[in-house]
Protein backbone atom coordinates (compact mmCIF):
# COMPACT_ATOMS: atom_id res chain seq x y z
CA UNK A 1 0.00 0.00 0.00
CA UNK A 2 1.47 3.31 -1.08
CA UNK A 3 0.72 6.11 1.36
CA UNK A 4 -0.21 9.51 0.01
CA UNK A 5 1.99 12.12 1.73
CA UNK A 6 0.10 14.31 4.18
CA UNK A 7 0.31 18.06 3.76
CA UNK A 8 -0.07 18.58 7.50
CA UNK A 9 3.11 19.46 9.37
CA UNK A 10 4.28 16.91 11.91
CA UNK A 11 4.78 18.31 15.38
CA UNK A 12 7.57 17.11 17.57
CA UNK A 13 9.92 15.74 14.91
CA UNK A 14 13.55 16.74 14.66
CA UNK A 15 15.62 14.89 12.09
CA UNK A 16 19.19 16.02 11.57
CA UNK A 17 21.73 14.64 9.13
CA UNK A 18 25.35 15.62 9.56
CA UNK A 19 28.53 14.35 8.00
CA UNK A 20 31.24 13.29 10.39
CA UNK A 21 34.35 11.22 9.97
CA UNK A 22 34.82 7.96 11.82
CA UNK A 23 38.63 8.36 11.82
CA UNK A 24 40.10 9.73 15.06
CA UNK A 25 43.13 11.02 13.17
CA UNK A 26 40.93 13.43 11.23
CA UNK A 27 39.52 15.43 14.14
CA UNK A 28 40.26 18.78 12.51
CA UNK A 29 38.38 17.75 9.39
CA UNK A 30 35.55 16.40 11.52
CA UNK A 31 35.04 19.73 13.24
CA UNK A 32 34.93 21.50 9.92
CA UNK A 33 32.50 18.94 8.53
CA UNK A 34 30.10 18.92 11.47
CA UNK A 35 30.16 22.47 13.02
CA UNK A 36 28.45 25.37 11.30
CA UNK A 37 29.13 23.95 7.86
CA UNK A 38 27.03 20.86 8.60
CA UNK A 39 24.28 20.10 6.09
CA UNK A 40 21.03 19.97 8.05
CA UNK A 41 17.91 18.00 7.20
CA UNK A 42 15.26 18.77 9.80
CA UNK A 43 11.64 19.57 10.51
CA UNK A 44 10.69 21.90 13.35
CA UNK A 45 7.09 22.82 14.10
CA UNK A 46 6.42 25.68 16.51
CA UNK A 47 9.48 24.97 18.63
CA UNK A 48 10.18 27.88 21.02
CA UNK A 49 13.30 29.76 19.96
CA UNK A 50 15.16 29.10 23.24
CA UNK A 51 14.51 25.35 22.92
CA UNK A 52 15.57 25.46 19.26
CA UNK A 53 18.92 27.04 20.14
CA UNK A 54 19.51 24.29 22.70
CA UNK A 55 18.86 21.63 20.08
CA UNK A 56 21.13 23.05 17.39
CA UNK A 57 23.95 23.68 19.88
CA UNK A 58 24.65 19.95 19.69
CA UNK A 59 25.33 20.30 15.96
CA UNK A 60 27.28 23.53 16.32
CA UNK A 61 29.65 21.96 18.84
CA UNK A 62 29.39 25.02 21.07
CA UNK A 63 26.66 26.80 23.07
CA UNK A 64 24.15 28.88 21.11
CA UNK A 65 23.26 31.76 23.42
CA UNK A 66 20.01 33.65 22.96
CA UNK A 67 20.31 37.27 24.05
CA UNK A 68 17.98 38.26 26.89
CA UNK A 69 16.45 41.01 24.71
CA UNK A 70 15.04 38.53 22.18
CA UNK A 71 11.70 36.80 22.69
CA UNK A 72 12.59 33.23 23.79
CA UNK A 73 9.11 31.93 23.02
CA UNK A 74 9.10 32.96 19.37
CA UNK A 75 7.95 29.78 17.53
CA UNK A 76 10.33 28.26 15.00
CA UNK A 77 8.65 26.42 12.12
CA UNK A 78 11.07 25.39 9.45
CA UNK A 79 11.95 22.53 7.10
CA UNK A 80 15.68 22.36 6.42
CA UNK A 81 16.64 20.45 3.29
CA UNK A 82 20.42 20.45 3.29
CA UNK A 83 21.35 24.06 3.95
CA UNK A 84 24.28 24.68 6.26
CA UNK A 85 23.75 25.18 9.97
CA UNK A 86 25.32 28.63 9.61
CA UNK A 87 22.76 29.69 6.98
CA UNK A 88 19.97 28.25 9.09
CA UNK A 89 21.08 30.22 12.16
CA UNK A 90 21.11 33.45 10.17
CA UNK A 91 17.66 32.73 8.72
CA UNK A 92 16.09 32.01 12.11
CA UNK A 93 17.81 35.04 13.65
CA UNK A 94 16.44 37.19 10.84
CA UNK A 95 12.92 36.00 11.66
CA UNK A 96 13.48 37.40 15.17
CA UNK A 97 14.90 40.71 13.87
CA UNK A 98 18.23 39.54 15.27
CA UNK A 99 21.73 38.71 14.05
CA UNK A 100 24.32 35.99 14.66
CA UNK A 101 27.72 36.67 16.21
CA UNK A 102 30.21 33.79 15.93
CA UNK A 103 32.63 33.84 18.86
CA UNK A 104 35.53 31.54 19.67
CA UNK A 105 33.65 29.58 22.32
CA UNK A 106 29.99 30.41 21.71
CA UNK A 107 27.49 31.49 19.10
CA UNK A 108 25.24 34.38 20.08
CA UNK A 109 21.91 35.44 18.65
CA UNK A 110 21.77 39.16 19.39
CA UNK A 111 19.56 42.16 18.55
CA UNK A 112 20.24 43.42 15.03
CA UNK A 113 21.40 46.75 16.49
CA UNK A 114 24.15 44.92 18.42
CA UNK A 115 25.41 42.84 15.49
CA UNK A 116 29.19 42.44 15.44
CA UNK A 117 29.79 43.92 18.89
CA UNK A 118 30.26 40.60 20.64
CA UNK A 119 32.56 39.32 17.90
CA UNK A 120 34.81 42.39 18.06
CA UNK A 121 34.87 42.31 21.86
CA UNK A 122 35.69 38.61 21.85
CA UNK A 123 38.68 39.14 19.57
CA UNK A 124 39.85 42.12 21.61
CA UNK A 125 39.70 40.09 24.81
CA UNK A 126 41.81 37.31 23.31
CA UNK A 127 44.50 39.75 22.23
CA UNK A 128 44.58 41.57 25.57
CA UNK A 129 44.76 38.35 27.58
CA UNK A 130 47.69 37.25 25.44
CA UNK A 131 49.66 40.22 26.84
CA UNK A 132 49.11 39.34 30.51
CA UNK A 133 51.79 37.56 32.54
CA UNK A 134 51.48 33.76 32.19
CA UNK A 135 50.09 33.08 35.71
CA UNK A 136 47.26 35.56 35.18
CA UNK A 137 46.62 34.40 31.66
CA UNK A 138 46.37 30.80 32.84
CA UNK A 139 43.90 31.71 35.58
CA UNK A 140 41.61 33.54 33.18
CA UNK A 141 41.90 30.73 30.65
CA UNK A 142 40.84 28.08 33.17
CA UNK A 143 37.88 26.20 31.67
CA UNK A 144 34.95 25.02 33.73
CA UNK A 145 31.29 24.25 33.04
CA UNK A 146 28.73 26.67 34.39
CA UNK A 147 25.33 25.66 35.69
CA UNK A 148 22.80 27.86 37.44
CA UNK A 149 19.12 27.67 38.29
CA UNK A 150 16.28 29.75 36.89
CA UNK A 151 16.04 33.18 38.50
CA UNK A 152 19.79 33.64 38.94
CA UNK A 153 20.87 37.28 39.21
CA UNK A 154 23.56 38.25 36.67
CA UNK A 155 25.37 40.47 39.16
CA UNK A 156 25.56 37.60 41.65
CA UNK A 157 26.81 35.19 38.97
CA UNK A 158 29.67 37.48 37.99
CA UNK A 159 30.56 38.38 41.58
CA UNK A 160 30.66 34.73 42.68
CA UNK A 161 32.90 33.67 39.77
CA UNK A 162 35.28 36.57 40.41
CA UNK A 163 35.47 35.87 44.14
CA UNK A 164 36.12 32.17 43.59
CA UNK A 165 39.04 32.99 41.30
CA UNK A 166 40.45 35.57 43.75
CA UNK A 167 40.29 38.40 41.21
CA UNK A 168 39.29 42.05 41.36
CA UNK A 169 36.77 43.67 39.05
CA UNK A 170 35.52 47.23 39.27
CA UNK A 171 32.01 48.20 38.22
CA UNK A 172 29.96 45.27 39.49
CA UNK A 173 27.30 47.77 40.58
CA UNK A 174 26.78 48.76 36.92
CA UNK A 175 25.34 45.32 36.04
CA UNK A 176 21.56 45.79 35.70
CA UNK A 177 19.17 43.79 37.82
CA UNK A 178 17.61 40.87 35.99
CA UNK A 179 16.67 37.21 36.38
CA UNK A 180 18.21 34.66 34.01
CA UNK A 181 16.67 31.37 32.86
CA UNK A 182 18.32 28.14 33.96
CA UNK A 183 21.51 27.29 32.09
CA UNK A 184 23.87 24.34 31.75
CA UNK A 185 26.87 25.64 29.84
CA UNK A 186 29.76 23.38 28.80
CA UNK A 187 33.35 24.27 29.78
CA UNK A 188 34.42 27.80 28.84
CA UNK A 189 37.32 29.89 30.09
CA UNK A 190 36.71 32.12 33.11
CA UNK A 191 37.08 35.22 30.94
CA UNK A 192 34.51 33.87 28.45
CA UNK A 193 32.06 32.93 31.20
CA UNK A 194 32.13 36.42 32.68
CA UNK A 195 31.63 38.13 29.34
CA UNK A 196 28.93 35.61 28.48
CA UNK A 197 26.79 37.26 31.16
CA UNK A 198 27.88 40.84 30.50
CA UNK A 199 27.31 40.70 26.74
CA UNK A 200 23.57 40.54 27.48
CA UNK A 201 23.89 44.13 28.70
CA UNK A 202 26.37 45.33 26.02
CA UNK A 203 29.19 45.23 28.58
CA UNK A 204 32.42 43.32 28.97
CA UNK A 205 35.46 43.13 31.27
CA UNK A 206 38.63 44.93 30.24
CA UNK A 207 41.63 43.12 31.77
CA UNK A 208 44.99 44.65 32.65
CA UNK A 209 47.88 43.57 34.87
CA UNK A 210 49.21 45.55 37.81
CA UNK A 211 52.06 44.13 39.94
CA UNK A 212 51.36 40.58 38.76
CA UNK A 213 47.67 40.93 39.55
CA UNK A 214 44.84 40.84 37.03
CA UNK A 215 42.63 43.90 37.34
CA UNK A 216 39.29 43.88 35.58
CA UNK A 217 37.03 46.80 34.78
CA UNK A 218 33.49 46.51 33.45
CA UNK A 219 33.13 48.75 30.39
CA UNK A 220 30.73 49.16 27.46
CA UNK A 221 31.22 46.38 24.95
CA UNK A 222 32.63 48.65 22.24
CA UNK A 223 34.78 50.81 24.55
CA UNK A 224 38.61 50.86 24.32
CA UNK A 225 38.80 48.31 21.52
CA UNK A 226 42.31 47.90 20.19
CA UNK A 227 42.70 48.93 16.53
CA UNK A 228 42.70 45.82 14.37
CA UNK A 229 46.01 46.75 12.77
CA UNK A 230 47.63 47.11 16.19
CA UNK A 231 46.45 43.86 17.76
CA UNK A 232 49.35 41.49 18.47
CA UNK A 233 49.32 37.97 17.04
CA UNK A 234 46.59 38.88 14.55
CA UNK A 235 45.55 35.75 12.67
CA UNK A 236 46.30 35.75 8.97
CA UNK A 237 43.35 36.29 6.67
CA UNK A 238 42.14 33.29 4.68
CA UNK A 239 43.48 34.75 1.40
CA UNK A 240 46.85 35.65 2.90
CA UNK A 241 49.53 33.73 1.00
CA UNK A 242 51.51 33.43 4.23
CA UNK A 243 48.77 31.36 5.87
CA UNK A 244 49.72 27.72 6.35
CA UNK A 245 47.73 25.45 4.10
CA UNK A 246 46.55 21.99 5.03
CA UNK A 247 47.25 19.34 2.41
CA UNK A 248 44.15 18.38 0.50
CA UNK A 249 42.76 14.98 1.43
CA UNK A 250 39.73 12.88 0.86
CA UNK A 251 37.92 11.93 4.03
CA UNK A 252 35.28 9.25 4.14
CA UNK A 253 32.31 10.44 6.16
CA UNK A 254 29.49 8.57 7.83
CA UNK A 255 25.98 9.93 7.85
CA UNK A 256 24.77 10.38 11.40
CA UNK A 257 21.25 11.10 12.56
CA UNK A 258 19.70 12.68 15.60
CA UNK A 259 16.00 12.03 16.01
CA UNK A 260 13.46 13.09 18.61
CA UNK A 261 9.84 12.40 17.83
CA UNK A 262 6.41 11.73 19.27
CA UNK A 263 4.15 11.31 16.25
CA UNK A 264 1.98 8.83 14.32
CA UNK A 265 4.11 6.08 12.79
CA UNK A 266 3.04 6.68 9.19
CA UNK A 267 3.51 10.45 9.37
CA UNK A 268 6.90 10.11 11.04
CA UNK A 269 8.13 7.68 8.41
CA UNK A 270 6.87 9.89 5.59
CA UNK A 271 8.67 12.92 7.01
CA UNK A 272 11.91 11.03 7.44
CA UNK A 273 11.72 9.36 4.04
CA UNK A 274 11.10 12.75 2.42
CA UNK A 275 14.23 14.17 4.05
CA UNK A 276 16.26 11.18 2.82
CA UNK A 277 14.85 11.45 -0.71
CA UNK A 278 13.08 8.09 -0.43
CA UNK A 279 9.62 6.94 -1.49
CA UNK A 280 7.80 5.02 1.22
CA UNK A 281 5.63 1.94 0.95
CA UNK A 282 3.93 0.61 4.09
CA UNK A 283 2.48 -2.89 3.79
CA UNK A 284 -0.86 -2.19 5.45
CA UNK A 285 -2.22 -5.78 5.36
CA UNK A 286 0.85 -7.22 7.08
CA UNK A 287 0.62 -4.55 9.80
CA UNK A 288 -3.10 -5.22 10.22
CA UNK A 289 -2.39 -8.93 10.61
CA UNK A 290 -0.18 -8.07 13.56
CA UNK A 291 -2.75 -5.68 15.01
CA UNK A 292 -0.57 -2.63 14.33
CA UNK A 293 -2.25 0.64 13.35
CA UNK A 294 -0.13 2.82 11.02
CA UNK A 295 -1.41 5.83 12.96
CA UNK A 296 -0.05 4.49 16.25
CA UNK A 297 2.01 7.06 18.16
CA UNK A 298 5.72 6.26 18.35
CA UNK A 299 8.21 7.94 20.65
CA UNK A 300 11.88 7.76 19.78
CA UNK A 301 15.03 9.58 20.80
CA UNK A 302 18.41 8.68 19.30
CA UNK A 303 21.65 10.58 18.79
CA UNK A 304 24.45 10.07 16.27
CA UNK A 305 22.87 6.93 14.86
CA UNK A 306 23.51 5.39 11.46
CA UNK A 307 20.66 5.23 8.96
CA UNK A 308 20.05 1.56 9.81
CA UNK A 309 20.08 2.30 13.54
CA UNK A 310 17.64 5.14 12.95
CA UNK A 311 15.02 2.97 11.25
CA UNK A 312 15.60 0.09 13.68
CA UNK A 313 14.96 2.40 16.65
CA UNK A 314 11.55 3.32 15.21
CA UNK A 315 10.37 -0.02 13.86
CA UNK A 316 11.89 -2.81 15.96
CA UNK A 317 9.92 -1.95 19.14
CA UNK A 318 6.76 -2.59 17.06
CA UNK A 319 8.10 -5.82 15.62
CA UNK A 320 8.31 -4.30 12.15
CA UNK A 321 10.99 -4.68 9.49
CA UNK A 322 12.20 -2.47 6.66
CA UNK A 323 14.13 -2.69 3.42
CA UNK A 324 15.49 -0.09 1.03
CA UNK A 325 15.72 -0.87 -2.65
CA UNK A 326 16.88 1.95 -4.87
CA UNK A 327 14.87 4.98 -3.76
CA UNK A 328 12.06 2.99 -2.13
CA UNK A 329 11.68 2.33 1.60
CA UNK A 330 9.41 -0.63 2.34
CA UNK A 331 8.02 -1.17 5.84
CA UNK A 332 6.30 -4.44 6.71
CA UNK A 333 5.56 -6.98 9.41
CA UNK A 334 7.21 -10.34 8.85
CA UNK A 335 5.09 -13.44 9.07
CA UNK A 336 5.45 -15.45 12.26
CA UNK A 337 6.35 -19.10 11.57
CA UNK A 338 3.59 -21.50 12.58
CA UNK A 339 4.19 -24.21 15.18
CA UNK A 340 4.04 -26.86 12.45
CA UNK A 341 6.88 -25.20 10.59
Amino acid sequence: MRLVPHTRAIAGILLVLVGSTAMAAQRTVERRTAGLDAAVHAIWTRVPLREWTTRVAMLAGKPVILDRRIDPDLPVTRTAAGESLRDLLHEIAGDADAAVDELAGTIRIVPATAAGKATRSDVDRQHRLAQLPPPLRIKLADKEPWRYAAGALPRDLVAAAIAEAGLEVAGLDTIPHDHFPAANIPPLSLAERLDLVLFHFDRRILWTAEHDRAIGRIVPMDADLMPVAATPHSPARPNDSSSPRLPSRTVKVRDEFTLRLAAPLDQALEAIASQLDLEIEIDGPSLAAKGINPGEIVRVEVEKASRDELFDSILRPLGLQWKIGGKRLRVFAAETPSAAE
